[in-house]
């Protein structure tokens, strides 16, 4: 039952409607209520208690923009994961502006008619949800990172959603404007720098992606990085005595991600360990391809031990890390940020190899193996991976420290998204 008794509408229920209307129903409709009932011929007798108190006590709106999987991508993955957890907390009103420039691997980061299409589809949404909800008291955009496309589409986008929201912030997953904007002098620099102006403030990762947003001269820069559900709640480390022994690499395969001196110095060290198998899981990011990919490890001699499994989701890719000895990440991406899937490898305490770049070291932490990148990355790689199997006693205690960085730093006990959004709000 309605427990508000009819009465004439006053100058209060005008404020009260037009924050009703904001966060509930389409303007015009709650407009033409209120001058009806302004007018003496229908009491607002819809409003009831509830509603009231819902109204006087507005959650903040939330909006996150961006693309969640497919294509899986670290970025993707983590938009999904944040949409997840403020879409589960009864603090906030979360709203998703979806981005779909990427439908496939073949258009990333690569001109296409189609994202010409998407960018009037973003528009559209960005004009429906400022309509049907008003501006958003926080909105988290994803930077697009430091390749052309990208970066004409944070030209295009920005002025936009800056419209959409009172509070804008800029998550820097994809990671290398500095680098751009140091080496570039041309309009598109010139631009990008004038439409980050106005930003309230950036969320990286790692403190070496912190010069992004510097180098953009954001305000304010605020440090979370990605955590991840914990799939290994048992805390289940690998069982080194299983052979063979499985070294294992999940993410997009191409050159910038390191896997064609993966291959090499592979092969360097299969001949000395023959128990050794290499699986890498995850899909070819063109114009790297899996006929590339086949012919390198015929070159090597390398077929027989090395497994290509593709884009695995749920219990097979959870199979396929929990029955991996070691993790190796070779990426030198120009766009590396905080590399995913070693967090991933870190919660089934997996002894890491990671190539010393951008902010990989901070991710993997002291225990982990690293290797320098450069002209001699395969042998470097390959005299990392040798360091690692040549020291099997430590392989236990290794896989300890690793486990336990995953629980400070990445799971459950790690700083959560809706706390670190309320301080947002807070300012």
């Amino acid at each position: 039952m309605c427990a508000y008794e009819p009465r004439p509408a006053s100058y209060e229920d005008f404020h009260q409607i037009i924050a009703l209307a904001v966060e509930f129903r389409p303007l015009g409709q709650e407009f033409l209520r209120y001058w009806i009932s302004a007018a003496g011929k229908v009491d607002i007798h819809w409003m009831t208690d509830a509603t009231k108190t819902n109204k006087l006590r507005r959650r903040p709106l939330v909006v996150v923009a961006g693309q969640v999987p497919p294509p899986t991508g670290g970025q993707n993955v983590m938009i999904a994961r944040i949409l997840a957890e403020l879409g589960n907390d009864p603090r906030y009103s979360t709203e998703y502006l979806a981005f779909g420039f990427t439908p496939d691997l073949t258009k990333v980061r690569q001109p296409h008619f189609s994202k010409l299409l998407e960018l009037a589809k973003v528009y559209g949404r960005v004009l429906k949800l400022l309509l049907r909800r008003g501006r958003a008291d926080l909105l988290i955009y994803p930077s697009g990172g430091p390749e052309n496309v990208p970066v004409v589409r944070d030209i295009l986008l920005l002025p936009a959603v800056k419209v959409l929201s009172k509070n804008l912030w800029v998550q820097f997953h994809a990671a290398g404007i500095a680098d751009r904007l140091k080496l570039r002098k041309g309009p598109l620099e010139w631009l990008l720098r004038l439409v980050y102006r106005g930003v309230s403030g950036a969320i990286v990762m790692t403190e070496f992606n912190r010069k992004d947003p510097e180098a953009l001269s954001i305000p304010i820069i605020k440090l979370l990085p990605h955590r991840l559900v914990d799939l290994n709640c048992e805390g289940k480390l690998p069982d080194f005595s299983v052979r063979p022994l499985r070294i294992l690499y999940a993410g997009h395969l191409c050159s910038e991600k390191g896997i064609p001196q993966l291959l090499e110095a592979f092969a360097g060290i299969s001949a000395r360990h023959s128990e050794l198998r290499l699986v890498l899981m995850g899909e070819c990011l063109p114009p790297y391809s899996s006929a590339t990919f086949e012919e390198s490890c015929r070159q090597l001699g390398i077929s027989e031990k090395v497994e290509l499994t593709g884009l695995l989701t749920g219990e097979p890719k959870i199979e396929q890390f929990r029955s991996a000895h070691f993790f190796v990440f070779p990426s030198v991406a120009p766009y590396e940020s905080f590399g995913l899937t070693m967090v991933e490898a870190m919660m089934w305490g997996m002894p890491l190899v990671v190539s010393n770049w951008r902010g990989n070291r901070e991710v993997a932490g002291p225990s982990a193996e690293f290797f320098e990148v450069g002209s001699s990355m395969s042998g470097s790689l390959a005299r990392a991976l040798f360091r690692l199997l040549e020291n099997p006693l430590r392989w236990e205690a290794v896989a300890r420290e690793t486990r336990e960085r995953f629980n400070s730093l990445y799971g459950q006990k790690a700083p959560q998204y809706p706390e670190f959004v309320a301080g947002l709000l807070a300012g």
